[in-house]
């Protein structure tokens, strides 16, 4: 297709110019899974450095908090530092049926400057639920990109 000919169509109106979208929405299908799938392996990366610089230390369940509207029960864990000093970690995952029970013991990962920053492993939920549709988006975006031929 030459100049004139291209020229003559838009003018006729029967050729639309791509918009923004049109072009760029395989990209950004793309870009947004990376992301995804970045932001995944970042807070899979923090959580594996605090692990190896934590001190693991046993716990004991004390109580179960229920969370707005009761959508389940999530530990309180009072642990011992290094100084025998007690400890509160407020676990942020709630579920029910309760996982854990009163008097269970549980592993907890602290660090020795600030006890009061605790763990209990890897977050392995949000880990696995960035990655999953950070690859989901990723696939989507390659497919589309061939389709469109971008």
């Amino acid at each position: 297709m030459d100049k004139e000919e291209l020229k003559a169509r838009l003018q006729k109106d029967l050729y639309r110019k791509p918009g923004f979208w049109d072009m760029n929405f395989p990209k950004v299908f793309t870009w947004l899974g990376i992301l995804l799938i970045s932001i995944g392996l970042g807070i899979g990366g923090y959580n594996y450095h605090f692990i190896q610089n934590a001190t693991k230390t046993k716990g004991v369940v004390i109580r179960l908090d229920g969370g707005a509207y009761r959508q389940g029960y999530a530990p309180v864990i009072e642990f011992l530092d290094k100084t025998q000093k007690p400890h509160l970690y407020y676990h942020m995952v709630f579920s029910r049926p309760p996982q854990y029970q009163i008097g269970d013991n549980v592993d907890i990962f602290y660090h020795n400057d600030d006890p009061d920053d605790a763990s209990m492993g890897y977050a392995w939920f949000s880990i696995l639920i960035l990655g999953g549709i950070g690859s989901v988006f990723l696939f989507f975006g390659f497919i589309f990109q061939k389709a469109f031929k971008l």
